[in-house]
């Protein structure tokens, strides 16, 4: 029989948010039948991390760091995984980029909400005929691994891009954030025109996990542990 990690490794999805749970968690599930997926709210733990680096890599860190340090202990292997995703402008200089998900203005101590950011953005493009954008994703796997009777640790980062344009005005119903603007160029689609299965095979997310569990195979495969029943995205 194949070797095994010395219980089942907990994956814990590093956010609070739901949408972001709904679309990774699939996903993830996919993976092995030695990972137990977890969030943040199932473990009693649903806290937001604020973002205050500079850059997605290292916001992503940041959260896959502090929720690995706060939860690690639960688990004799557990791997915090995390996200930071921006939406990138060609005529806006890249914005909103990391400030994607706070990009409209509104009073101190507020959010604002999807359909805010969305105006916003549509606001700031009145008139400009370069609508070319990318979506871009980077996630952080912060992790220890326990197999026979050692401890590995690891933190590794992946990066998924996915170019598009930005539509004169919001088309279709389903995503979240700005996938309504977000105009696909490889499908002529914009996010929310497509269903969750079909947003997951080409999003930016979903290529940015393709790479992270990449590493991951590569990771547990020189401590010696095979993942059965690989991903089937990869």
């Amino acid at each position: 029989m194949p070797e095994q990690p010395d219980d089942r490794i907990t994956i814990v999805l590093a956010t609070s948010n739901r949408d972001k749970v709904n679309e990774i968690r699939p996903l993830v599930e996919k993976i092995s039948p030695l990972f137990n997926v977890t969030t943040l709210k199932e473990l009693g733990a649903d806290v937001e991390i604020e973002e205050t680096e500079p850059t997605l890599e290292g916001n992503a860190l940041l959260k896959a760091r502090a929720i690995f340090n706060l939860l690690s202990e639960r688990f004799p292997s557990m791997i915090a995984l995390a996200d930071d995703t921006g939406l990138e402008v060609d005529s806006l200089q890249g914005a909103p980029g990391v400030y994607s998900a706070r990009y409209a203005p509104v009073p101190e101590g507020k959010s604002p909400t999807y359909e805010e950011n969305v105006r916003h953005l549509l606001h700031s493009m009145s008139g400009i005929a370069d609508r070319k954008a990318r979506f871009r994703t980077v996630i952080a796997l912060k992790g220890t691994i326990s197999f026979r009777n050692e401890r590995f640790h690891f933190e590794h980062t992946a990066e998924g891009i996915v170019t598009g344009s930005i539509t004169p005005e919001p088309k279709g119903s389903k995503g979240f954030g700005y996938d309504p603007v977000f105009l696909v160029h490889s499908s002529s689609k914009t996010y929310a025109e497509m269903s969750t299965a079909e947003k997951n095979i080409i999003s930016h997310r979903a290529l940015a996990l393709k790479q992270a569990i990449a590493e991951l195979k590569d990771i547990l495969g020189q401590i010696g542990i095979p993942l059965n029943r690989a991903a089937a995205i990869l």
